[in-house]
């Protein structure tokens, strides 16, 4: 027994010190130019950085790499001439404040990958779609001789891709635990140049954290946490789409269940509750429907008083995604006009929608839903209906059949079609026709007529003057 604990003495201490030696060797061997002369070599762009943090047990520790920035493409000639230099700000394409790698070394002898951290802290990013189709980091996938942005490459033939079998847990070798890997408070730039169009993400904040995977106890070890915040917008007006302009915030907390458990591919589950804390919308196709549906500006007109601008606070909705299919409860968007609710389903592939919703106008709105009816039911009662008809009566008649218990225009959709082209139809409330309603304002005053001409016989009956009264219910019973 003696002679096992000696032995596992000697390897720990083994262990150690070999830790210690690679650690020292990385301090002695690892600088600033030598990291910046690989990057530049196997990026083709220009880099630079402030400082690399390399402890005495760095293998076990980690290292930290601080203000790091790195250009877009450049020939093996242009740079030899930017050695020395700083990255131009206008031709950056990544900078970060830093960038954190810690790993846990002695597990790996185990069998089991133990990651602390892996973080871009900061970093701006710079995307650029060019007209000829290639990104500013085309040639990091697809490198070809011919490395400018701008110019076509040669065609080559392509062969046919062979099929690839499924990722399944089976092909994880090891156990995988993982503190955080991702992006804090960092900036991205999408620039597309052929319609001209300018998206930004800021604050943004992108963390895949906890991640537990065991293959051997899928049941129990199969999940990884989620951590999204940030806004987005765009620069500039959509040139194509469902939305004209847009800046939304976003902060979304969930868990992934990255391989189902009973076929054991990786066929990943979303859980999330995603809140949109603030947000403008510019016109939104589903919106602009809803509140001119044919069937509503018939009965009360165009609700030209909701602006074509929406913005809200503290909106949110639950998500649960799986096979291309987004499932949403819950959805609530709160604005100053009215309160949206929704739920339903939207195929991301087909991109097919299938939506309930329900728009509550606020109190404020009353008015002038019922300035368009009056105006439309005015429309309507034309000829002889005119002298029976009171367009006020019927204004009251019909805004009724609008509103809930509490007094608010309260509006029922169902959305079906597709994101690009959605189609709302009002299910809620059935509304009938302004003209029904007229006539059935007319039959009342023509009940009411009858009613009056009745007393006027039987008085005139009790006074004697019958003939008088025939007359006068004639006259009463006219239209």
């Amino acid at each position: 027994m003696k002679k096992i604990f000696k032995w596992i003495g000697i390897v720990i201490g083994v262990l150690v010190v070999l830790l210690v030696a690679a650690s020292v060797v990385i301090m002695i061997v690892v600088d600033e130019e030598m990291i910046a002369a690989g990057m530049e070599k196997a990026l083709h762009r220009h880099v630079t950085l402030k400082d690399i943090d390399i402890g005495v047990f760095a293998i076990a520790s980690g290292i930290e790499v601080k203000e790091v920035k790195i250009s877009n493409y450049k020939t093996e000639k242009q740079l030899t001439s930017l050695k020395g230099k700083p990255v131009a700000a206008k031709d950056l394409f990544v900078g970060l404040q830093a960038f954190n790698f810690k790993i846990q070394f002695l597990p790996l002898l185990s069998g089991r990958f133990i990651l602390n951290e892996l973080v871009l802290y900061e970093p701006v990013i710079n995307v650029i779609k060019y007209k000829s189709g290639k990104f500013n980091f085309s040639d990091l996938i697809t490198p070809s001789t011919d490395k400018s942005q701008g110019k076509k490459e040669v065609k080559k033939v392509k062969e046919p891709a062979a099929k690839s079998e499924p990722l399944t847990a089976d092909n994880i070798p090891i156990e995988i635990t993982i503190g955080k890997v991702g992006i804090e408070k960092g900036q991205l730039k999408y620039s597309d140049q052929g319609p001209g169009q300018t998206f930004q993400a800021y604050d943004l904040t992108v963390l895949v954290h906890s991640i537990n995977i065991d293959p051997d106890d899928l049941q129990n070890r199969d999940s990884i946490g989620m951590d999204i915040k940030m806004g987005i917008k765009t620069i500039g007006k959509m040139k194509s789409g469902s939305v004209k302009s847009f800046d939304i915030g976003f902060d979304i907390d969930g868990k992934i269940i990255p391989f189902d458990k009973k076929t054991r591919v990786l066929n990943p589950e979303v859980s999330l509750k995603m809140g949109l804390p603030y947000g403008i919308m510019t016109g939104l196709q589903i919106f602009e429907k809803m509140k001119s549906a044919e069937q509503l500006t018939r009965y009360c007109g165009k609700f030209s008083f909701l602006k074509d601008t929406i913005s809200w606070k503290d909106a949110y909705v639950n998500v649960w995604y799986k096979n291309n299919v987004v499932k949403l409860k819950d959805g609530k968007i709160p604005t100053k006009d009215y309160l949206l609710t929704y739920e339903g389903m939207v195929n991301i592939k087909s991109k097919a929608v299938n939506l309930d919703m329900e728009m509550l106008l606020e109190e404020k709105h009353g008015a002038s839903v019922k300035s368009g009816i009056k105006k439309n039911v005015e429309k309507a009662n034309v000829g002889n209906l005119k002298k029976y008809v009171k367009p006020d009566k019927v204004t009251e008649v019909a805004m009724k059949k609008l509103t809930n218990e509490e007094g608010r225009v309260d509006l029922q959709y169902k959305v079906t079609g597709s994101m690009s082209k959605p189609r709302p139809v009002l299910i809620k409330p059935k509304l009938p026709s302004i003209t029904e309603l007229i006539k059935d304002s007319v039959g009342d005053v023509k009940d009411a007529a009858k009613d009056k001409a009745k007393d006027t016989v039987k008085d005139a009956v009790k006074s004697g003057s019958v003939d008088d009264a025939k007359d006068s219910l004639k006259d009463k019973l006219k239209f």
